[in-house]
């Protein structure tokens, strides 16, 4: 299964704008491009904040044919949202609840947030591509795109200009010379 962490950032790498929970800075070409982004994937993984955040802003349910993993310390808390094969809640490490969702035939997952979710599974390796929007933005505070430190290293696969003023940039994790 491919894992693609999809996410918009400031141009000085905060994933929030100052204390203000959300993407809600994203341009709309950027959303435009994450919604279109995002019909090829099967499943989606994120935090239980990015969740939390996502339901407040109306994000539109998950579906059978894009099913939605929340990763959380306490999944018993959400047991009356759950539905089984469209939307989970776990507690499970990064690696095991890939395999099993490759078990039960998810293909192409987008890793959606936040940044302890985005460190969690870079740590585990298991983060085939990131697909960054950088946003003509300065905050000088907010969620960094990572909660951890880490030496990943990238290889540029595409970039492209989003509306006047953002750039979507697509990279590989590669293994790191020397």
């Amino acid at each position: 299964m491919r894992v693609t962490l999809i996410a918009v950032q400031s141009l000085d790498g905060f994933i929030t704008r100052h204390d203000a929970p959300g993407a809600g800075f994203a341009s709309a070409a950027d959303q435009k491009h994450f919604r279109a982004a995002l019909r090829g994937f099967d499943c989606g993984v994120m935090g239980r904040a990015t969740y939390e955040q996502a339901q407040a802003d109306g994000v539109p349910p998950p579906t059978p044919a894009r099913r939605r993993v929340v990763l959380t310390r306490t999944p018993e808390r959400f047991a009356a949202e759950a539905v089984p094969g469209v939307l989970e809640f776990t507690d499970a490490q990064p690696a095991e609840m890939v395999a099993r969702l490759r078990r039960e035939g998810c293909r192409a997952c987008a890793l959606l947030g936040g940044a302890q979710v985005h460190s969690l599974f870079l740590a585990a390796g298991l983060v085939d591509e990131l697909w960054l929007t950088v946003e003509a933005r300065l905050f000088g505070g907010g969620t960094p795109l990572l909660a951890a430190r880490t030496d990943t290293c990238l290889r540029l696969l595409a970039h492209e200009g989003l509306g006047d003023d953002a750039l979507l940039l697509k990279y590989a994790v590669v293994p790191c010379a020397g």
